[in-house]
């Protein structure tokens, strides 16, 4: 068996299918917010070959060229869905819960007095 033989049978044993490559599309273009869960939904699509949506979907676009899968549609998708702002848990944004807002910790006033330097989470040298 030849080198061209088995990049060939590798090639085959990784042909996905256009349902499979239709699927990873909505997926892209639908809420998550990690991409470990489009990892563990691979195997229900029949893409067993690989525990990666990334390795999934360039490969959907080498065989269909669905724009969506292209590998800069996809990091650029992945680094949107990734630096969203999430409400925070257990919270529902702009609804009202029940809780009440921040409240100032017993015998703290609102504001500190006199100036502060800006030390960004440091503490100067005394």
């Amino acid at each position: 068996m030849t080198f061209d033989d088995i990049r060939r049978r590798d090639w085959a044993a990784t042909y996905p299918t256009r349902e499979a490559a239709l699927a990873l599309v909505e997926w892209i273009k639908a809420d998550w917010e990690t991409i470990s869960q489009l990892d563990r939904r691979l195997p229900g699509i029949g893409i067993e070959w690989t525990q990666s949506f990334n390795t999934a979907a360039e490969r959907c676009f080498e065989v269909y060229g669905y724009p969506e899968l292209e590998a800069v549609a996809v990091a650029r998708r992945i680094a949107e869905m990734s630096m969203r702002p999430t409400a925070p848990r257990g919270r529902v944004a702009g609804g009202s819960d029940g809780l009440t807002g921040a409240t100032t910790p017993t015998g703290l006033g609102a504001r500190p007095e006199g100036p502060q330097p800006m030390t960004f989470g440091f503490t100067p040298r005394r």
